[in-house]
């Protein structure tokens, strides 16, 4: 309820989506209701109000839905209701799929999508040119962020979000940390009566056609599930709302090889089609393309046995493997309507899941070298609104994100002595054959890096002002985050080599049989790091009504970008030429923290981060049916 000032002007703030009722009394004139006004996340919904001279009893009731037109803020983007994320068909029944309906979103490419794997499942798509990194997500007003790979960390289950939406463009200065958009997820709240639903969506391979590269239908099984519940706790003061999904996957995946043939894995190369040449010998052919096998390297005969005979051709291998993709997730939302004047929110999320991968982004093509990755997430997130006039209104919310990721880790856990090496692994998680890249052929082995294990913690609070004087709206607020990233990363644990098709002679599996490398490489040292970082951010907008159908918008963002610091200082920076104090021992132009010019953080704070905002939004006709906008702003 409120009262609106001497020139009409009124404005309801912090309404949480949804289906809205306005109706307006005022003595002397006739009673005035609208419904249903629909309310989404991060709007501002313009409703001008005619009130006419009326005799006793007369009214005005407006009760068809009208097409909402922002007429108020110059902001580019488009809402996702509840209903569009149930009804519209999702495959896997992820929410960020949605974002493709609007103009400037673009999936990730094919390519990246695939060579990524497992650490580009969470960002979605990519914005006016940005990169896919360079999205923020918010969940309930507080960062969703997968710090070390961007995107989401964690997806909630389309079942538990009211609406959602993209800020694509120009957003206003209350919105930072990103140059390319901002989304922004909305979970559904319980109300005074009981609802629930229970789902069950299933896919297979009963009705799917046969992928041209495999011999059959590839193997397909996929279940997701869940239930939810919301209700009243204490009517019109406490509500819940809860939810459980799982998802199960098996999905088949065909993948192709090139390998040598069985006669070139006893040494015959006359298959080949041209002289197999001793380089090592000045430059001769082998006789008859033989390689005898007293020339060969023992150890590299245990290597070749790696892989397989082609059963497509003689160098041609093609199987159909299955990876594995399982994941659980629950939450829980509680709201409080303490009083009129301040309500509380809170809300626990937790997401588990594991993907075993036959074929390692990282590694070979061919199997026998499966990976395993896993991941949890927590969010937990509080806030209260406190409305201290109805000009005067203050939010305030805090909130924990911990989201744990091991990826890569090696299934085969073959160690390099059993093949016949003289030398361990690296890595105790990532101990498994090495890896073999032979020009010409598909390499053969266990992933080149990883495994790669990384914890990370984000605290965040944040707080924002609003008061409304007149025909202005003007909203102030500040926020902090403190991000803590513990990360292990492998780097070749098991070695990797190289064979050429060069020397000695011009094969590479030849190569291969002789022991002869060109390159090996073992990544050895710890390459633990404990990563910090923290950043703040202030701002101040105004939302001015400067005429009955135009309205300014303008303000101004300030942040302090810093770079990541290690608790050890083990972070190098390279400057040509110059020795490092710190470690004297290392390589020219390799510097450390404490070196003369080097900061913690190696790039130094960054303390202009000034984000000047402004924009219009003209309403040509006064009718609100359509809008002319345009802004300016600086991003980081």
């Amino acid at each position: 309820t409120q009262k609106s000032d001497t020139d009409g002007f009124y404005r309801l703030v912090q309404l949480g989506v949804g289906h809205y009722l306005l109706s307006v009394d005022a003595p002397g004139f006739g009673h005035f209701s609208q419904s249903p006004i629909d309310i989404t996340v991060s709007q501002t919904s313009r409703i001008d109000i005619p009130l006419t001279l009326a005799s006793i009893n007369e009214s005005v009731e407006i009760t068809e839905r009208v097409a909402s037109i922002d007429t108020s803020t110059n902001t580019l983007g488009k809402v996702v209701s509840g209903r569009e994320v149930l009804d519209l068909p999702l495959n896997g029944r992820n929410f960020a799929q949605l974002g493709l309906l609007q103009a400037g979103v673009a999936p990730l490419s094919a390519g990246l999508a695939t060579e990524g794997g497992s650490l580009r499942a969470g960002q979605s798509y990519a914005v006016n040119g940005q990169r896919p990194e360079a999205n923020n997500f918010l969940l309930d007003g507080v960062q969703n962020v997968n710090r070390m790979d961007g995107g989401f960390a964690l997806k909630i289950p389309i079942d538990a979000i009211a609406e959602f939406r993209i800020l694509t463009n120009t957003a206003p200065p209350e919105y930072g940390a990103n140059t390319g958009s901002t989304t922004s997820v909305v979970t559904r709240a319980g109300g005074n009566q009981v609802h629930g639903t229970a789902y069950e969506f299933f896919r297979n391979d009963a009705l799917d056609t046969r992928n041209y590269f495999s011999s059959a239908v590839e193997p397909l099984k996929q279940n997701q599930f869940g239930v939810t519940a919301g209700g009243p706790i204490r009517t019109d003061r406490l509500f819940f709302f809860t939810y459980f999904e799982g998802f199960r996957n098996r999905q088949g995946i065909t993948t192709s090889a090139t390998v040598p043939t069985d006669a070139e894995k006893s040494g015959d190369f006359s298959g080949i089609g041209h002289p197999l040449i001793n380089f090592a010998a000045g430059g001769v052919p082998f006789p008859n393309n033989q390689i005898p096998p007293a020339a060969f390297n023992p150890v590299a005969v245990n290597v070749s046995k790696l892989y397989p005979s082609g059963n497509v051709t003689p160098s041609i291998y093609t199987a159909t493997v299955v990876g594995t993709n399982n994941d659980n997730q629950v939450g829980i939302r509680l709201d409080l309507h303490q009083s009129d004047k301040s309500q509380y929110f809170g809300r626990y999320s937790y997401f588990t899941g594991y993907n075993i991968n036959p074929v390692s982004v990282r590694g070979s093509d061919l199997p026998g070298f499966p990976t395993r990755d896993d991941f949890a997430a927590h969010s937990i997130v509080g806030s209260n609104t406190h409305i201290f006039s109805s000009s005067m209104i203050n939010a305030f919310e805090g909130s924990f994100l911990r989201y744990q990721f091991l990826f890569d880790q090696r299934l085969n856990r073959t160690p390099p002595r059993s093949l016949g090496f003289d030398y361990d692994s690296a890595s105790s998680i990532g101990q498994g054959p090495p890896f073999f890249n032979l020009s010409g052929y598909s390499p053969i082995g266990g992933a080149i890096t990883g495994p790669r294990t990384s914890v990370q913690n984000t605290y965040e609070v944040h707080d924002g002002f609003s008061w409304f004087q007149g025909d202005h709206s003007i909203k102030v607020g500040g926020e902090f985050r403190r991000n803590q990233m513990n990360l292990f990363q492998s780097i070749a644990p098991n070695a990797f080599f190289i064979f050429a098709s060069s020397f000695p002679t011009n094969d590479a599996f030849a190569n291969l049989l002789l022991g002869a490398p060109v390159v090996f490489y073992q990544g050895r040292g710890d390459f633990t790091r404990y990563v910090r970082n923290w950043g703040a951010g202030t701002y101040f907008q105004d939302e001015w009504r400067a005429g009955s159908r135009l309205a300014i918008n303008y303000g101004m963002r300030y942040e302090i970008i810093n770079p990541n610091t290690e608790t050890r200082n083990r972070l190098n920076a390279f400057v040509p030429g110059v020795q490092s104090h710190v470690m004297p021992n290392a390589p020219t132009g390799v510097l450390f923290p404490g070196d003369p010019g080097i900061s913690r953080g190696i790039a130094h704070s960054y303390y202009k981060g000034f984000m000047p905002r402004v924009g219009f939004v003209w309403d040509p006709t006064g009718a609100g049916r359509w809008a002319i906008r345009s802004s300016y702003g600086i991003f980081y």
